[in-house]
């Protein structure tokens, strides 16, 4: 899997988001959850739809 890279709030920069894991949103919108790869705050980015 390739890196996924987020806004970290703490940082205030983009980085890679470590342990990343695919989830889905209540909406039935994908996002990646998992943590910054640099001070470990909690990281979430929301991924565009999945095509039908």
């Amino acid at each position: 899997m390739t890196e996924v890279i987020g806004y970290c709030v703490k940082c205030k920069e983009k980085r890679p988001i470590a342990n990343a894991v695919q989830v889905t949103m209540a909406n039935g919108r994908p996002a990646m959850k998992g943590t910054c790869s640099v001070c470990g705050t909690g990281m979430f980015k929301i991924l565009p739809p999945e095509k039908k």
